[in-house]
Protein backbone atom coordinates (compact mmCIF):
# COMPACT_ATOMS: atom_id res chain seq x y z
CA UNK A 1 0.00 0.00 0.00
CA UNK A 2 2.81 2.60 0.72
CA UNK A 3 4.37 1.85 -2.46
CA UNK A 4 1.53 2.00 -4.65
CA UNK A 5 1.01 6.23 -2.91
CA UNK A 6 4.36 6.26 -3.52
CA UNK A 7 3.85 5.56 -7.17
CA UNK A 8 1.13 7.56 -7.80
CA UNK A 9 2.56 10.73 -6.03
CA UNK A 10 5.66 10.24 -8.07
CA UNK A 11 2.96 10.17 -10.84
CA UNK A 12 1.13 13.35 -9.93
CA UNK A 13 4.11 15.16 -8.86
CA UNK A 14 5.70 16.50 -12.90
CA UNK A 15 1.64 17.14 -13.78
CA UNK A 16 1.45 19.96 -10.34
CA UNK A 17 4.49 21.38 -11.93
CA UNK A 18 3.25 21.85 -15.50
CA UNK A 19 0.15 23.34 -14.06
CA UNK A 20 2.00 25.92 -11.90
CA UNK A 21 4.17 26.90 -15.18
CA UNK A 22 1.24 27.32 -17.44
CA UNK A 23 -0.59 29.12 -14.80
CA UNK A 24 2.63 31.46 -14.04
CA UNK A 25 2.36 32.98 -17.51
CA UNK A 26 1.01 36.38 -17.70
CA UNK A 27 -1.88 36.76 -19.97
CA UNK A 28 -1.03 38.83 -22.80
CA UNK A 29 -3.07 41.60 -23.55
CA UNK A 30 -4.38 43.21 -26.75
CA UNK A 31 -5.94 46.58 -26.90
CA UNK A 32 -8.74 46.78 -29.44
CA UNK A 33 -10.29 50.03 -30.13
CA UNK A 34 -14.35 50.18 -30.75
CA UNK A 35 -15.93 53.21 -31.37
CA UNK A 36 -19.88 53.32 -30.72
CA UNK A 37 -22.78 56.17 -30.53
CA UNK A 38 -23.59 55.87 -27.02
CA UNK A 39 -26.14 57.99 -27.26
CA UNK A 40 -27.61 55.73 -28.94
CA UNK A 41 -30.27 52.36 -27.91
CA UNK A 42 -27.53 50.35 -30.98
CA UNK A 43 -24.78 51.58 -29.24
CA UNK A 44 -25.76 51.08 -25.75
CA UNK A 45 -27.01 47.48 -27.00
CA UNK A 46 -23.11 46.83 -28.62
CA UNK A 47 -21.49 48.10 -25.54
CA UNK A 48 -23.26 45.53 -23.09
CA UNK A 49 -23.36 42.58 -26.09
CA UNK A 50 -19.84 43.07 -26.71
CA UNK A 51 -18.80 42.88 -23.45
CA UNK A 52 -20.83 40.11 -22.43
CA UNK A 53 -19.59 37.95 -25.52
CA UNK A 54 -15.83 38.52 -24.04
CA UNK A 55 -17.08 37.87 -20.79
CA UNK A 56 -18.56 34.56 -21.66
CA UNK A 57 -15.94 33.64 -23.70
CA UNK A 58 -13.53 33.92 -21.28
CA UNK A 59 -15.33 32.02 -18.85
CA UNK A 60 -15.30 29.35 -21.48
CA UNK A 61 -12.27 30.02 -22.46
CA UNK A 62 -10.06 30.38 -19.44
CA UNK A 63 -6.75 28.92 -20.94
CA UNK A 64 -6.40 31.38 -23.21
CA UNK A 65 -3.07 33.73 -23.21
CA UNK A 66 -4.31 36.09 -25.35
CA UNK A 67 -6.76 38.70 -23.31
CA UNK A 68 -8.52 41.48 -24.85
CA UNK A 69 -8.49 44.78 -23.44
CA UNK A 70 -11.47 46.98 -24.97
CA UNK A 71 -11.14 51.11 -25.37
CA UNK A 72 -14.51 52.00 -26.10
CA UNK A 73 -15.47 55.37 -27.08
CA UNK A 74 -18.65 57.48 -28.25
CA UNK A 75 -18.25 58.95 -30.99
CA UNK A 76 -20.89 61.49 -29.69
CA UNK A 77 -23.41 61.06 -33.29
CA UNK A 78 -20.36 62.46 -35.79
CA UNK A 79 -19.41 59.93 -38.15
CA UNK A 80 -16.28 62.36 -38.95
CA UNK A 81 -15.94 62.39 -35.25
CA UNK A 82 -15.60 58.43 -34.70
CA UNK A 83 -13.61 58.24 -38.31
CA UNK A 84 -10.87 60.75 -37.29
CA UNK A 85 -10.59 59.20 -33.36
CA UNK A 86 -9.33 55.92 -35.16
CA UNK A 87 -7.05 57.41 -37.03
CA UNK A 88 -5.58 59.94 -34.11
CA UNK A 89 -5.23 56.96 -31.81
CA UNK A 90 -3.06 54.76 -34.19
CA UNK A 91 -0.97 58.62 -34.43
CA UNK A 92 -0.34 59.20 -30.78
CA UNK A 93 0.40 55.36 -29.83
Amino acid sequence: MEIACRVILLLLLPLNFVVAQNASRAAQELHVGVILDLETMVGKIARTSISLAMEDFYAVHHNYSTKLVLHIRDSMRDDVRAASQGTCSELLS
